[in-house]
């Protein structure tokens, strides 16, 4: 009896490996050879490691969650975590996003096993029950579509606005494989199954097409010969896994590793091998000049006398050049002055708009300087002197710029300084050895909900961690809180004119 009894077991653990199995595959066998990006997300690990499995089917959602969601202005993975509970989503098998030139510019596939609540989910979400349109379960709102068909629910999000005809078919189309699979290519699937609970394929030529067409997108940066740079190069995608570690040891946190796939002989390693001065090791001359009360930081080591002969910058020096706010400045060799550790930080205003600053390291900074001086002077904006400082006047924020031990600085900001970026966790120890380096403070309204980091190792990819800023907090309900957040009264609606990025 007790043979009999592991037996059954036995068949049942392998009826529902070989059903999500299934269902895995039929979801792969959805998303079509021409998107330009795989997502997989490792539903399933998710819901173990963020400790929301309530029995066998069931989710049960903390209650800081749910408060966060309530609380935001509403956005589409705001409303669909916020309807786990009773979504009828398949919590055992994987879920994918990908991005594609077509209709939708991004499609998320989720499989269910309760069409009724996911229809329900729906019609909640949508402010309106889900209709029968070229064969599929199809509604509509604002820029997103959403439809039904079998066990799998299609998030897609336009790239330009279409009639519901038009959407419903390419859903259709998706839903029913009328496109041979991306995954049938056996190196995109291999980084899709690398372990991680998040893993991606992105290929940059086809995200930087995608990007180029967006209006939004092409109004600010689609026009600087600077994107170019890498998405007209040869590096031919990157990848990325995202792993959690639940070690109490030193806290939870999000491991992140990218990579990026490129010809050894091309010219995306020779331009890194000329522009890229990795051999610099100290930055904490630059960092101490940056106050370390800013959200954002990005910090690169670079040769910029290499960097200022490219092509590429060469045409945006003449773009600059034809702007009102920077002609005259010679852009060509301000660049060329700067040899060695460049940081950029900046984070939303107390009083202004944004504050921000500069430092970087220089053989000539008072090259700089003087620039920036003579340009001021010809728009009728001389600075005053103190103390071996330049200022200028601008609103609450006011300018600060010199130079101290060849280092560069200009800061423009609402508060005082208390700290300096060289006293921020990792960053400093990442820019040690790393050639390039970002960080991010993550907010939810005026709270610091955790800390984004990532450096860039060499030419092949990089490494970085989040981590939350209460050490107690669960790290996977901490990113989903910075995932579903949107500022109340926020001045970015999601509307039918907000084609911006992402999903």
């Amino acid at each position: 009896m007790f043979r009999v009894k592991i037996f059954a077991l036995v068949l049942l653990i392998i009826a529902m490996l070989a059903s999500c199995s299934t269902t895995d595959e039929k979801l792969r066998a959805m998303i079509p050879d021409d998107a330009v990006g795989v997502i997989a997300v490792d539903v399933p690990s998710l819901i173990k490691k963020g400790r929301m499995a309530a029995g066998e089917d069931a989710v049960k959602l903390p209650d800081g969650l749910k408060k966060l969601i309530d609380e935001a202005d509403p956005t589409i993975f705001g409303d669909v975590i916020g309807s786990l509970e009773t979504s009828g989503i398949d919590f055992k098998s994987r879920s994918y996003l990908f991005f594609s030139p077509g209709i939708y510019k991004a499609v998320a596939l989720i499989p269910v096993v309760d069409v009724d609540k996911a229809s329900a989910m729906v019609a909640k979400i949508a402010s309106g029950k889900m209709k029968d349109v070229d064969g599929v379960d199809f509604a509509t709102h604002l820029d997103y579509a959403y439809a039904i068909d079998g066990n799998v629910l299609l998030i897609g999000r336009y790239n330009t606005p279409v009639s519901a005809d038009v959407a419903a078919k390419a859903a259709n189309d998706i839903l029913n494989r009328t496109k041979p699979p991306i995954l049938e290519n056996g190196e995109i699937s291999k980084y899709i199954d690398e372990k991680g609970e998040i893993t991606a394929y992105i290929n940059i030529k086809g995200l930087g097409a995608i990007l180029k067409e967006n209006s939004r997108f092409s109004t600010f940066l689609g026009n600087l010969p600077a994107l170019d740079i890498v998405v007209d190069s040869d590096i031919k995608a990157m990848t990325l896994q995202v792993d959690f570690d639940m070690s109490k040891t030193e806290g939870e946190s999000a491991k992140i590793k990218t990579g990026f796939l490129y010809d050894e002989n091309g010219q995306y390693s020779k331009l890194y091998d000329k522009l890229i001065n990795s051999a610099i090791d100290s930055t904490s001359n630059v960092l101490g000049l940056i106050p370390g009360e800013l959200d954002t930081y990005f910090a690169i080591k670079i040769n910029g006398f290499q960097l200022a002969q490219m092509p590429q910058m060469e045409k945006m020096f003449q773009l600059l050049e034809t702007a009102p706010l920077t002609h005259g400045i010679k852009h060509k060799e301000m660049l060329s002055a700067i040899n060695g550790t460049f940081v950029f930080g900046v984070a939303k205003g107390q009083v202004g708009d944004y504050n921000f600053a500069v430092a970087t390291q220089s053989p000539n900074p008072d090259f700089v300087i003087d620039q920036i001086i003579e340009i001021g002077n010809l728009r009728g904006q001389s600075p005053y002197k103190s103390e071996g400082e330049y200022f200028y006047d601008y609103g609450s924020q006011g300018i600060a710029m010199g130079q101290t031990n060849n280092v560069f600085y200009l800061r423009c900001v609402d508060f005082e300084t208390q700290y300096s970026a060289a006293e921020l966790p990792v960053l400093p120890a990442y820019l040690e050895n790393a050639a390039m380096a970002l960080y991010q403070c993550l907010k939810i309204g005026n709270n610091v909900e955790g800390y984004l980091n990532w450096k860039l190792n060499d030419k092949s990819g990089g490494e970085g961690l989040y981590f939350t800023a209460n050490e107690k907090d669960n790290v996977v309900i901490s990113m989903l809180k910075c995932l579903c957040w949107k500022e109340p009264n926020s001045t970015m609606q999601e509307g039918e004119d907000n084609f911006d990025y992402g999903f």
